[in-house]
């Protein structure tokens, strides 16, 4: 599952290696979006599994550039107003449409990264009579929403 820090892990990879600036950069987003440790833990062991073993050239890390750009992003979606009722429209769209298990699956293991799998429920389940609706999404909920089929 390409979740938020499973691509941010991708972007630091990206030519092999991982430079220093570019775990720095991985740990301020992990601080940002307030992730478990154990979480974290099994994000990377399953990268490193699915990903790294099977690299075979390495780089300079040269992925921090685009890391960096990209994690401001996310860093602003995460304080962005919005978010969680963006997060609950998703959540109620969702079932209008028809949430199959495996997406409820997906958008809670998804939303669990960033401590708003709640707030995906309470819109799974209505607990919120918000009608608002978004013309777009922030970034970070892109692969939530295109995840969904509302793409």
């Amino acid at each position: 599952m390409k979740t938020i820090f499973w691509t941010a892990l991708d972007l630091a990879w990206s030519d092999g290696s991982m430079s220093k600036k570019g775990a720095l950069i991985i740990e301020k987003l992990h601080d940002a979006m307030g992730l478990k440790s154990s979480l974290r833990e099994e994000i990377e062991d399953s990268f490193a599994r699915m990903v790294l073993e099977e690299r075979t050239e390495r780089g300079e890390g040269t992925g921090d550039v685009e890391l960096k750009s990209w994690v401001d992003g996310i860093i602003s979606d995460l304080e962005s107003e919005e978010l969680e009722s963006q997060i609950m429209c998703l959540g109620s769209k969702a079932v209008k449409k028809g949430l199959s298990k495996e997406k409820w699956i997906f958008g809670i293991n998804f939303t669990e990264e960033f401590n708003q799998s709640n707030t995906f429920a309470e819109g799974v389940w209505m607990e919120n009579d918000s009608n608002i609706e978004f013309e777009e999404y922030l970034s970070i909920l892109q692969p939530l929403e295109n995840e969904l089929n509302f793409k």
